[in-house]
């Protein structure tokens, strides 16, 4: 009954954890929040706890957010990338990467340059041909043992609807390059926990040095900038204050766009209160919105705007207020003692979920035996909200408990009494007892039928 009235309440207030397979976990969107896009995931970085998703295990094509794990290779598998010098070879420079409207930063067919500015290149215009370079360099120059690396990478990262045939996300789902918003989130993850690549992601306009190249050998706007070849500027709309969807908050990622994909975001955002998140969208309408901005772009404002103004990364529990209390055992001092939270579970909450809080205690129902100190661990508490378990925290004892050495001698010698030991000995002696007892009766009525046989064959006694 309890339990129904807390479902009923979270209705209510709309923070209840959706059963539908469409949302598996997180809190339930508010009317006034609509969305387009097909997957969805969001995470609070700070909790690990989903605060909203959608289909989020659905296999889909991702366009160019594939180049995040090629982002995330080169980082790791290229130690100085200021230094790192990389050859665009001339043979990748086929098929889609040279199609027109192909995303390109511009570099040339034999072109070297840094690798930070593969980086740079692959994130912020999305360019397909320093993807492959990329992919080339670190396979050395086999393409289908970069695609192994990748697929054995999302492996290690725990993606289970991953895989990648391309580098920069030119090959769709029909084409064996695929993923889903909770592996991509993953992927985000881990490559979010590079400085450098929070740096690249933060980037607006980037300016590219000068290589050997000809083209790239003098500055193309002298005025601007004379000290650079040109520059490159980013495909993430957010980040850019002109912008009719610029959001201070929004801190990168990625964008990821084909006719097969829909219009797909990867976003990083951090409040003013520092509160990290990650999102997903994925599959948004191909067509821009009315006031010519991706769908994509959208939907990321509207699920950040919405957890913002109502919720807040905050602690669940207090450390110094006692939760419950629990029987003591063997002690002349008190009879209870009271727990307390050994973690204040720092967590994401609603800004209105106070009676929506859901505690399960785990503490021995018998008590517990004295004697005790303060802080040692005694029980453990499970915290939930409208069904979704936030944590897991232990309960410590508030104060030191001593024994008392009377309460426990009585405690052994009951016990002692009690055992199943001492019953079947109690038990084995009454019987022998008993059986002795009514050996001895029928050897004496024996001997008296005896006597008093021989006393009858004797006769009477003369006198």
């Amino acid at each position: 009954m309890k339990k129904c009235a807390a479902c009923f309440a979270a209705l209510v207030l709309l923070v209840v954890v959706c059963a539908s397979p469409a949302m598996a976990a997180g809190f339930e969107l508010p009317e006034t929040v609509s969305l387009t896009a097909a997957e969805v995931y969001l995470v609070n970085l700070d909790t690990g706890i989903v605060v909203y998703e959608k289909d989020a295990d659905t296999p889909r094509s991702i366009a160019s957010l594939t180049k995040m794990m090629t982002a995330l290779l080169l980082m790791e598998q290229v130690g100085d990338l200021e230094n790192t010098m990389i050859t665009a070879e001339r043979s990748l420079y086929t098929g889609a990467i040279i199609e027109e409207g192909s995303s390109t930063a511009d570099i040339q067919p034999g072109e070297t340059v840094r690798a930070l500015d593969m980086l740079y290149a692959m994130m912020l215009p999305s360019a397909n041909e320093a993807a492959e370079a990329v992919g080339y360099y670190l396979s050395g120059g086999n393409l289908n043992n970069f695609y192994a690396m990748m697929n054995a990478r999302a492996k290690e990262l725990g993606c289970t609807n991953t895989q990648f045939t391309s580098t920069n996300g030119l090959v769709d789902m029909d084409g064996g390059n695929y993923s889903t918003a909770h592996d991509l989130f993953l992927i985000a993850q881990e490559c979010w926990k590079h400085e450098i690549f929070r740096t690249v992601c933060g980037t607006s306009l980037y300016w590219m040095p000068f290589t050997d190249n000809a083209k790239h050998s003098t500055a193309a706007y002298p005025e601007q900038n004379p000290d650079a070849a040109y520059f490159i500027t980013t495909t993430n709309r957010m980040i850019q204050p002109s912008s009719g969807v610029y959001r201070s908050y929004i801190k990168g990622i990625k964008t990821g766009s084909t006719y097969a994909a829909g219009r797909n975001f990867v976003s990083a955002a951090v409040n003013d209160n520092g509160e990290s998140f990650i999102a997903v969208v994925l599959g948004c309408p191909w067509d821009a919105a009315e006031d010519g901005y991706a769908y994509s772009f959208h939907d990321t404002a509207a699920l950040y705007d919405w957890v913002f103004d109502n919720f807040s990364v905050r602690p669940a529990l207090e450390t110094d207020v006692p939760i419950t209390e629990v029987k003591v055992n063997y002690s002349a001092d008190v009879s209870s003692l009271k727990l307390y939270p050994a973690s204040d579970m720092k967590t994401i909450l609603p800004n209105d979920s106070g009676d929506l809080m859901e505690y399960s205690f785990d503490v021995p129902a018998d008590g517990v035996d004295a004697p005790l100190s303060q802080g040692d661990k005694v029980g453990t508490l499970t915290l939930s909200l409208s069904g979704q378990v936030i944590g897991t925290v232990d309960l410590v004892a508030g104060q030191d408990v001593s024994r008392s050495l009377f309460l426990y001698g009585l405690a052994l010698v009951k016990s002692a009494l009690t055992s199943t030991y001492v019953k079947v000995v109690a038990v084995l002696t009454v019987l022998f007892f008993t059986g002795y007892g009514l050996l001895f009766w029928y050897v004496n009525k024996k001997e008296a039928e005896r006597r008093a046989r021989r006393r009858d064959q004797r006769g009477p006694r003369k006198p």
